[in-house]
């Protein structure tokens, strides 16, 4: 009978835990020296997600010039209306929130990689994330990306926590429910079950428990967003299940002007939807129709838009800085603007680079171990990836996946480490 030795399992849950806490702490250091430096202005939808939270917290309702609004999701909204409950309207209360929600969410990258991989792995992997400048300069600014982001990062952990034969109804269940989270703070993860299906598959849980666990995850995360759909109904005599927007932002990426990015021209003749606030939920519909007919009737013209959208996704840092040190009052100075940005920069490519390796790496080691987890991260960041062949894309817009990356580096760092040591 092979010895085990139960004394070392209680050991190696401490060490987990304590580097898991040591990656968060180091993440909050970073972020809040940043803070110290740069204090950004809320603008456009940073500014929109500030004045609807404290409506909300005043009871005031969720409107946009007195009339109902569900254009941009409720979640983030919602959750800074809690924060300044708790902690007072102050700019900084919410951007103390989304310094925490990053710093965790480098703590759940952690996670990942040593539950995947091993320790060693997941704090290279939780490191990369908590020295990434980039993230700290977004976690200046009131954005939902922070909440977001933490919400499918978790999802990716319970994805991982166990193989996929072994799931259970559950973790189906909780998964779901966090998904239904990530739904209301920003709808792109509205199709993720479908790629919980896929993994499973892989996962070789078979196609009864695949589906089954899918449909329960999928129940789980409706019913979250159950109380938002409700609440358009009512107020928007129509079924919304979260947002109005998503027709729109599909026109962006889909139109004979359409260039990949952002894109909303202040010319009538080119944007029909620029009074969308007064009708949100028809100018919506018409902008998906006009959306879906331009797609259907020139497809090659669509695939080379696809083309330019990824590289627009994984193009550079320039959004990070843009909205963080460019609206930050009192003014940086010029050092500094051009120092971090160069960081930033440095250190996205070099974790793109280290990405790829690592996927390699973690492509032959699923071969080698037969341990099909990692294919779980494999689907939710291809689905998330594909998402924008159709929808416009820019930087911003990659922030939920760096969490991949920098798990992914994590894997090349170790297997490097390990190298140089041997």
């Amino acid at each position: 009978m092979p010895h085990v030795d139960l004394a070392s399992a209680p050991t190696r849950g401490r060490r987990s835990w304590l580097a898991c806490a040591g990656v968060i702490a180091v993440a909050l250091l970073v972020r809040l020296a940043w803070i110290q430096f740069v204090h950004p202005i809320p603008a456009t939808d940073f500014a929109w997600y500030q004045s609807q939270a404290v409506h909300l917290l005043r009871g005031e309702g969720y409107l946009v010039d007195g009339h109902p609004t569900a254009y941009f999701p409720i979640g983030y909204p919602l959750f800074l209306a809690g924060v300044y409950a708790i902690a007072g309207v102050h700019w900084l209360s919410g951007v103390l929130a989304n310094v925490l929600l990053n710093a965790l969410t480098a703590g759940l990258v952690c996670r990942i990689g040593e539950r995947l991989h091993g320790l060693g792995t997941g704090i290279c992997g939780g490191l990369a994330l908590a020295l990434y400048v980039p993230h700290a300069a977004w976690s200046s600014v009131l954005c939902s990306e922070m909440l977001f982001t933490f919400l499918f990062t978790l999802t990716a952990l319970l994805w991982v926590s166990r193989p996929g034969a072994r799931w259970g109804w559950p973790l189906a269940a909780l998964s779901g429910a966090v998904t239904g989270l990530a739904c209301i703070t920003r709808p792109v993860a509205l199709l993720l079950p479908g790629a919980l299906w896929l993994y499973l598959l892989c996962a070789r849980a078979g196609w009864r428990r695949a589906t089954l666990w899918t449909v329960t995850a999928a129940v789980a995360m409706s019913l979250v967003i159950a109380p938002v759909t409700v609440r358009n109904w009512v107020r928007l005599h129509a079924f919304i299940p979260v947002s109005t927007n998503g027709g729109v932002n599909l026109w962006q990426g889909n139109n004979p002007h359409a260039n990949g990015a952002y894109f909303w021209p202040l010319d009538p003749r080119d944007n029909p939807f620029l009074n969308y606030v007064h009708d949100e939920v028809n100018e919506n519909r018409a902008a998906q129709h006009m959306a879906v007919q331009y797609i259907e009737q020139h497809p090659g013209r669509t695939l080379q838009l696809a083309l330019v959208k990824w590289r627009n996704l994984f193009r550079g840092v320039d959004n990070a800085f843009f909205w963080s040190v460019g609206h930050a009052q009192p003014p940086v100075s010029e050092r500094f603007r051009r120092t971090a940005y160069a960081a930033g920069l440095w250190e996205y490519r070099a974790m793109l680079l280290l990405a790829l390796l690592g996927v390699i790496r973690q492509a032959v080691w699923i071969r080698r171990t037969g341990d099909r987890r990692p294919l779980a991260l494999w689907w939710m960041f291809a689905y998330y990836v594909g998402l924008f062949f159709f929808f416009p894309a820019w930087d911003r817009m990659r922030v939920p996946i760096d969490p991949w990356l920098s798990l992914w580096s994590g894997v090349a760092l170790t297997a490097g480490l390990r190298r140089l040591r041997t």
